[in-house]
């Protein structure tokens, strides 16, 4: 087996996304900067998973750092993986991008989907509108991965494969990011070094 050069450090969601390449890194770059302070106080989810408020970019933040090192071991096993690292990180960028619009969080803390968008057909045609909002064209793969990180769901088939290979990897983090490491990053003392949630590091500048 290969030697396995782990990515330890933690990096911020700006690091991670100056992974992905042109020209999808600058879309990505503007999303951020368009929505970040709606991405900086929504939960992760509305129940399951970095439920806090700011979970949301630190979900995110946490699994392009999961995926950077997971795409590291995989890759020293010496089989071949289909797509990049670049297409990890786009799609996990992606992969939630209609859940600052979708959770409202009510004056009591309780958070709950917006009845509009509420079903999995309306997040994928949100996150299709978004995406043609910033002139971002994925390819058929990337698509795929987009489609089905969260698994195949009712398309799944026992005579075809639906699932590809990028939508396989980006479905082991966000799996273990949401069921496994639900709780991460800590607020503080989080055991991996330089690891922290959004909202508690900018309060420490």
């Amino acid at each position: 087996m290969r030697q396995v050069l782990l990515f330890l450090d933690y990096r911020s969601i700006e690091e991670n996304i100056a992974l992905i390449d042109e020209p999808a890194q600058g879309i990505c770059r503007r999303i951020l900067a368009d929505h970040r302070p709606l991405f900086e106080r929504t939960p992760g989810s509305t129940h399951n998973h970095q439920t806090w408020q700011g979970g949301y970019i630190d979900h995110v933040t946490d699994g392009m750092n999961y995926a950077r090192n997971l795409y590291a071991l995989d890759s020293a096993f010496g089989r071949p993986l289909p797509f990049s690292l670049s297409d990890v990180l786009l799609i996990f960028f992606l992969h939630d991008l209609e859940k600052p619009w979708r959770i409202l969080v009510d004056a009591k803390g309780v958070a709950s989907n917006r009845p509009c968008l509420d079903t999995k057909e309306a997040f994928k045609s949100f996150r299709e509108h978004k995406l043609a909002e910033y002139g971002l064209t994925l390819t058929p793969y990337q698509l795929n991965g987009l489609t089905y990180v969260e698994g195949e769901g009712k398309d799944y088939s026992s005579t075809q494969r639906i699932m590809n290979e990028l939508a396989a990897f980006c479905h082991k983090v966000e799996v273990w990011s949401a069921r496994g490491w639900y709780d991460y990053p800590r607020e503080s003392g989080d055991e991996w070094t330089g690891a922290i949630r959004f909202r508690s590091h900018n309060h420490e500048q």
